[in-house]
């Protein structure tokens, strides 16, 4: 009898789904310091995260690839606050952020 694939094969798929996400959230995890892309997650323009960061210390380093995207330098620890407003922050990473705009 055929057996649904998600029964035969769901521990493989859940061990290989757990693995992806942990990858994923490892390579986006914010540096300590660096380069990181703010996020204002109610996907308003990212215009109005520009004052909050640079009160938090951070350096604008550019437009990120989605209109609620900036990216900036700052320090981690200095830029968790802006959390409470709604923002999320992550690493910057080249291939998604472009090439000129995460150093």
């Amino acid at each position: 009898m055929y057996a649904f694939p998600l029964r035969r094969h769901g521990a493989i798929i859940s061990q290989a789904s757990l693995v992806l996400v942990s990858v994923a959230t490892l390579a986006l995890w914010p540096p300590r310091e660096g380069p990181m892309v703010l996020i204002a997650l109610d996907g308003r323009d990212a215009g109005r995260l520009v004052g909050p960061a640079l009160e938090a210390g951070a350096v604008l380093a550019g437009r990120g690839p989605m209109p609620n995207m900036i990216i900036v330098n700052g320090v981690r620890a200095r830029l968790a606050p802006l959390a409470w407003r709604g923002v999320i922050a992550l690493a910057a990473p080249r291939g998604l952020c472009g090439p000129g705009s995460a150093a």
